[in-house]
């Protein structure tokens, strides 16, 4: 490796774990104090680095708040995850276990830290954008997640496909934490109900698989 290359791959490794240390530093601020008293310099002061590297990696609090979500969900794009692509395996029932428990694993990995950019949305137009880009996007993939359970095309306009993103909701989940329910419980909760949506979506396809 010639030392011009040498030199700007180090560079490149720098920034990304600067990135790395901000993104960190960031999530841990939104959790402990929330969205209106977090600032860029707390970010910077906490991640050990100055403000002008803090706005290299990103213009905004907002950008970042979304960098934090993006490094809660996945590094890997969820339609090629492992364990994304196994609801499409099995009985309907094996299905809607696996679902259930994958969702579970998404939110126990981002809910709060997404939950930080619900109250954004309240009162930043901004965030209130892409809080609804952010929700389209996910009622997208649970079409899509649909359509792996049932072994056929979901379309984002079938009703079980809004049943069912309606039920998975992050309203859902921290309402019934409120109530004191485990994550277990919830996922056991959640399988049930998206196995009893699935029966009466199928009520009138007897040849479903079972």
């Amino acid at each position: 490796m010639s030392p011009r290359r040498y030199e700007s791959s180090v560079r490149a490794e720098r920034a990304a774990q600067n990135r790395r240390r901000l993104i960190a530093a960031a999530t841990d601020l939104f959790l402990r104090q929330g969205w209106t008293t977090t600032t860029m310099s707390q970010v910077a002061a906490r991640a050990g680095l100055a403000r002008p590297t803090l706005y290299l990696h990103f213009d905004t609090k907002l950008v970042l708040l979304l960098a934090c979500i993006d490094a809660a969900l996945s590094d890997i794009p969820v339609r090629q995850r492992d364990d994304y692509l196994a609801m499409g395996s099995g009985s309907v029932r094996h299905r809607t276990a696996v679902a259930a428990h994958w969702l579970r694993a998404a939110y126990e990995r981002s809910a709060s830290i997404q939950r930080v950019l619900d109250d954004a949305a309240v009162t930043t137009p901004e965030a209130a954008v892409a809080l609804a880009s952010m929700e389209g996007r996910r009622h997208d993939e649970f079409a899509h997640a649909c359509t792996l359970v049932l072994g056929s095309e979901a379309s984002p306009a079938d009703s079980i496909v809004d049943e069912v993103w309606a039920l998975g909701s992050r309203t859902m989940w921290f309402k019934l934490a409120e109530r004191g329910w485990s994550p277990q419980r919830w996922e056991a909760w959640f399988a049930r109900v998206l196995l009893d949506a699935i029966h009466a979506h199928r009520r009138d396809r007897p040849h479903a698989n079972p």
